[in-house]
């Protein structure tokens, strides 16, 4: 990879938000250096809220990658700007977006590239993510390909989630509504007439929104199911973390009103009608002591919403989790 060299400018600018996942960055470092396309400049960034957290992830990557500060947890669409400012600042004629706890495979960037080239159209464009084979489990497809459907309130879902990867339909390139952000491709002249990713969700809902602003300035969105990638997967515990249900929800209603101009009321009774039933049911059978807090976030998350409060939600963040049951959910910051 091209570095941080003050000679040239990368094609490529890598964006990889860091949040307490040092190991989790460094793999997927490792996993960019194995490209076949090694024009790239990357930059990570800390967006954590520990002072010391820094140095200590700069003490690991070295000279690897260039590693900012945020200043603190900004969210996944505030960290993610940071690093996007610096891409732009760099000259980077493409800029990528990569959870760290992603894996790119070496054609997987060249690949995208070449969708953009054949498509002079197409603002942004995501790969095939797949959550990896496991003992007694075949290799699955975490996301193909975002869809919005507005006759169900905004709800949004992944095309072919959870299908093994042997019995979906063969990998084509296909227009969708959003990418997401654990992987998003996009130009630098998107950027610049578009602008960066709301920073008012906190967490989830911001690459749905600004793909939804790039398709109304006239660009496609895109993914290339023929490029791939790793996306590991989080604890299986039988529950998500409370900020993935308070975001989830808060953020569906303020996505539905501010990015589709739809009712905001119809969200939340379609996503409690739905997701957050079969959430309730696993809490009720798995850790009924913590139903009334679950029932309460929720309650929060439609308050919160209807008041137009967004952004960090620190009262949230802390929620306890009940002694007796796993974590599970992304972490803050990540997809």
């Amino acid at each position: 990879m091209t570095g941080s060299s003050a000679d040239r400018t990368a094609r490529t600018g890598v964006v990889l938000v860091n949040h307490d996942s040092a190991e989790d960055t460094v793999g997927c470092i490792a996993s960019l250096e194995a490209s076949h396309d090694l024009d790239m400049d990357v930059v990570v960034v800390d967006n954590s809220d520990s002072p010391a957290s820094l140095a200590a992830l700069r003490d690991l990557i070295g000279d690897r990658a260039a590693v900012v500060s945020s200043g603190g947890n900004l969210g996944y669409a505030g960290g993610s700007n940071v690093g996007i400012r610096q891409c732009l600042e760099r000259g980077n004629e493409f800029v990528w977006l990569l959870n760290p706890d992603t894996r790119i495979e070496p054609e997987t960037l060249p690949r995208l590239l070449e969708l953009l080239a054949e498509v002079p159209d197409c603002g942004v464009v995501g790969p095939r993510l797949v959550h990896p084979a496991a003992p007694g489990s075949p290799e699955t497809v975490w996301f193909d390909g975002g869809i919005v459907d507005e006759d169900k309130a905004g709800e949004t879902r992944h095309l072919h989630q959870g299908r093994p990867t042997g019995k979906v339909p063969a990998p084509v390139a296909r227009d969708v509504d959003y990418v997401t952000g654990a992987s998003l491709l996009t130009r630098r002249t998107v950027l610049e007439t578009v602008g960066l990713l709301p920073e008012d969700y906190f967490l989830y809902f911001e690459e749905t929104h600004w793909c939804r602003d790039v398709r109304r300035a006239g660009w496609r969105v895109m993914v290339d199911q023929r490029a791939r990638m790793l996306h590991h997967q989080r604890s299986s515990g039988a529950l998500p973390s409370p900020y993935h249900l308070y975001y989830m929800t808060r953020n569906r209603y303020l996505f539905v009103e501010r990015a589709l101009g739809g009712d905001g009321e119809a969200a939340l009774a379609q996503l409690e009608g739905k997701w957050l039933k079969n959430w309730r049911r696993k809490v009720e059978a798995t850790a009924p002591a913590w139903l009334d807090e679950f029932d309460a976030l929720v309650v929060r998350a439609g308050a919160d919403a209807r008041a137009g409060r967004d952004g960090r939600n620190d009262e949230v963040s802390h929620v306890p989790w009940p002694a007796d049951v796993d974590r599970s959910g992304d972490e803050v910051g990540r997809r």
